[in-house]
């Protein structure tokens, strides 16, 4: 993994660091809210949290990235994206097993499988928490899109089924601030999904972008 700095306008970008532990390729890299851990995922159907330790200053040498964790055994193939909750106490990774696990985070540091979602028929590509952090979007080679729920004893729950696409989804996004979806496939297009008006866990396809003429691999 190679991350770099542009902090400043006038500044060119600067390699920062190269993160060396996988053992396949790196499919997926995403930043703790906090900025100071990174999860990354890979063929070899590992997750690595990273943590920074020293400085933020990137010129300073005494800034490092350490390997904090290393979370193995709980997907048999490839874990294609992972995406940490909004408070950060979550992390959740989307594999080509065709499940989604879900992490929880202690006061200590350790990861802990909270829950293994299962439903889709096909590999899993992608996986977002929208802005709240209750809700979770996944999307998969079957050709669907899947709303998870939280409930209060931490379980999430199938909320909705999302039918549409003609091909793999490859991608999934909330929007930052409200209950939309826009999703990415191999059928060239992207669609928007909206919550209808009064709830219920009722959700539609409200628009289909259509200006790509090859797979949308990311939104």
């Amino acid at each position: 993994i190679f991350f770099s700095d542009f902090s400043h306008k006038l500044m060119p970008l600067v390699e920062v660091c190269s993160l060396h532990g996988h053992e396949d390729r790196v499919w997926c890299a995403d930043w703790h809210p906090s900025g100071d851990m990174i999860a990354s995922c890979s063929g070899d159907k590992s997750i690595k949290v990273w943590r920074k330790i020293g400085t933020s200053d990137p010129s300073n040498s005494d800034t490092a990235w350490i390997l904090a964790a290393t979370l193995s055994g709980d997907h048999q193939r490839t874990i294609r994206c992972v995406a940490w909750s909004p408070n950060g106490s979550y992390l959740a990774s989307a594999s080509f097993d065709a499940t989604v696990t879900i992490y929880e985070c202690d006061e200590s540091g350790k990861f802990n499988v909270l829950h293994t979602l299962e439903g889709h028929e096909n590999e899993v590509k992608c996986v977002s928490w929208n802005n709240e952090g209750h809700l979770l979007a996944t999307c998969s080679r079957d050709k669907t899109v899947w709303i998870w729920e939280q409930g209060g004893d931490k379980d999430f729950e199938m909320a909705a089924l999302l039918h549409g696409h003609q091909q793999d989804v490859k991608f999934v996004l909330w929007h930052p601030l409200k209950q939309t979806i826009l999703s990415g496939s191999y059928d060239d297009t992207i669609r928007q999904w909206d919550e209808e008006e009064g709830g219920a866990d009722e959700w539609a396809c409200t628009d289909i972008l259509q200006a790509h003429s090859s797979t949308v691999w990311s939104v």
